[in-house]
């Protein structure tokens, strides 16, 4: 029995060596085995967001109000990371927490309960994208000049509810009193070239002004159109403006309020 209980201790010992043994070396694990899991980060938990909105990162970037491209950079280079400013917007657009998309802290308060219900027509702020483009300003005058519209875009300002899914929408800015008190200076108006103006719409007229093609617009109510002019009002002072018609170039509906906000 002696002898056998020996050969057996032994054989155990075969069996399970760390037992005899202590601590293997670190060079004999594998890197997972000496290498703790990496933990989240703040690009993994704006990428699981993107993907659970199916939202781009463009289109998460305009619906923060932040330029287009400012996401996809910011997820290209893992050491980067937004400013208070901008986390604060892509917390919105993403319908998070700030402090969620900083630490992924799980709790029931990471994501945001100020969403717009199913049933809601109207977004939220943060939901209007930042993609009309400002395409000039007023300049205040009855006749030349009133507007000068550039082919570039200026600024964006947000797209109202009732137009999301237009395209070719434009905005410009007032300044100047020709239209008081209808518009006032800094008023932004917005422009639909694809919807037909009808007589006492407010329009903006645009012009070629001489032969070498350079353009100008004037903004006012629509009056009568024929075969030779367009004349449309000013209110301040009182005044028909007629447009040979020859050089017209567009004539563009300005939009309502009601047709703004689907009204």
């Amino acid at each position: 029995m002696s002898c056998s209980r020996n050969v057996m201790e032994r054989e155990n010992a075969e069996d399970f060596p760390s037992r005899q043994q202590k601590t293997f070396p670190l060079t004999q694990f594998g890197v997972a085995d000496r290498i703790p899991h990496m933990s989240e980060t703040l690009h993994d938990r704006i990428r699981k967001r993107l993907e659970a909105l199916d939202l781009t990162p463009s289109a998460a970037s305009l619906k923060a109000g932040l330029s287009k491209e400012m996401l996809r950079k910011l997820l290209d280079n893992p050491d980067a990371m937004p400013s208070g400013k901008s986390l604060t917007a892509l917390a919105s657009a993403l319908e998070v927490t700030e402090q969620w998309l900083l630490t992924g802290d799980e709790s029931p308060l990471a994501v945001r309960t100020d969403v717009r219900p199913a049933s809601s027509s109207a977004p939220l702020r943060h939901e209007m994208p930042n993609d009309v483009p400002v395409r000039g300003t007023a300049a205040g005058s009855h006749l030349r000049g009133a507007f000068q519209i550039t082919s570039d875009t200026i600024d964006f300002v947000r797209r109202p509810p009732a137009l999301m899914n237009a395209v070719n929408l434009y905005s410009l800015y007032i300044e100047g009193s020709s239209m008081e008190p209808q518009y006032f200076p800094g008023d932004l108006i917005f422009v639909h070239p694809d919807k037909p103006p009808r007589h006492g719409d407010a329009v903006v007229v645009q012009c070629q002004v001489d032969s070498e093609g350079h353009m100008e617009a004037t903004i006012g109510i629509l009056s009568r159109r024929s075969a030779d002019k367009v004349t449309i009002r000013k209110h301040n002072p009182a005044a028909e403006i007629e447009i040979p018609r020859d050089t017209v170039i567009s004539v563009h509906k300005v939009l309502s309020n009601n047709e703004l906000f689907g009204i």
